[in-house]
C-alpha cells in the first residue's frame, strides 16, 4: 500500500481547541494602571484576557498567530498583532522600539521548543523597570503523580496533558528557567489543582455547544458555580500547603 501524505493547514480551520479562560491568577498580580501603561500579551488567544487587563486601564497589545482567533482579539485590546511568538524580528517591526509595563505569558511556554529562548529575546521588549508575569501548568500535580504510579502518561485534548504541550514543568524547573533567563522572581504564587483536575472529563461529557464553541463551558452554569463557591476553597486549601 502506497504512503498517503497529508498536508494539513490548522490557520484555515477556524475551530480553536483550546479552553479560554480569564487567568485570574494573572490578573490580580497586576495593579490598576497609573497613567500611561502598557502590556504585551504572548499567545494571546481571543484576547478574553486582555480584555481583563484593559479594563485596569492597560493599553494592551495581544500576539497572537491564528488569523481567525486575532480577529476576535481585535474586539477586546488596543492592537493585536498576528505572528508566531518565534517571529521576534516580525514584532520587532510592529512594536518600533515600544516598550512594555508588563510582558505576560499565559498558559503559552510549555507550546514552545525553547521556551527559555523566548524569555531571553522577548525581554528586549520590557521597560527598565517593567515585569514578566508567567503562567505555567504543574505537571507535577497530585493526579500525575498517581498516574506515573500506575504507568500512565497519556495525552489529552485540553489541561496540564494538553496534547499540544511539547515542554513539561515541575515548579522547581520553571524556577529555574526564569532564572537562567537573567530574571529575578519577586513573587509566587499558584491555581488549585483539586477539581480541575477532572476538567478534561467534564468538557468531555458536557460536549461543545452547538456553534461548535470549545469554551462554552466557561459560560455554563457549573463552571459559574465553580467559580464563585468551589475555587476560593481550592485556593484557600492550596496556600496552605507547600507548592510541589
Amino acid at each position: 500500500m502506497p504512503d498517503v501524505n497529508f498536508i494539513l493547514d490548522f490557520q484555515k480551520n477556524k475551530d480553536y481547541p483550546y479552553l479560554e479562560e480569564i487567568n485570574e491568577g494573572i490578573v490580580k498580580q497586576i495593579p490598576p494602571a497609573k497613567g500611561s501603561a502598557t502590556i504585551l500579551d504572548v499567545g494571546a488567544g481571543r484576547g478574553l484576557l486582555g480584555a481583563a487587563l484593559a479594563q485596569l486601564g492597560y493599553e494592551v497589545f495581544a500576539l497572537e498567530s491564528n488569523v481567525f482567533i486575532a480577529e476576535e482579539a481585535k474586539k477586546r485590546v488596543h492592537q493585536v498583532i498576528c505572528a508566531d511568538l518565534h517571529e521576534v524580528a516580525t514584532v520587532r517591526d510592529v512594536l518600533q522600539g515600544k516598550k512594555f509595563n508588563y510582558l505576560v505569558f499565559s498558559d503559552v511556554l510549555e507550546h514552545v521548543y525553547d521556551p527559555l529562548q523566548i524569555l531571553r529575546d522577548y525581554q528586549e521588549f520590557l521597560q527598565q523597570d517593567g515585569k514578566i508575569l508567567i503562567s505555567l501548568p504543574n505537571v507535577a500535580n497530585w493526579l500525575n503523580r498517581l498516574r506515573l504510579v500506575f504507568g500512565l502518561f497519556n495525552y489529552e485534548m485540553t489541561g496540564v496533558m494538553d496534547r499540544t504541550h511539547i515542554r513539561f514543568f515541575t515548579f522547581g524547573s520553571a524556577k529555574k528557567m526564569v532564572k537562567a533567563s537573567g530574571c529575578n522572581i519577586e513573587k509566587v504564587d499558584c491555581t488549585p489543582f483539586l477539581v480541575r483536575a477532572f476538567l478534561p472529563i467534564i468538557k468531555s461529557l458536557l460536549g461543545r455547544h452547538k456553534s461548535g464553541n470549545t469554551n462554552s463551558i466557561i459560560a455554563s452554569p457549573y463552571y459559574q458555580f465553580y467559580c464563585k463557591f468551589l475555587y476560593p476553597i481550592e485556593y484557600w486549601i492550596r496556600l496552605n500547603h507547600h507548592l510541589n
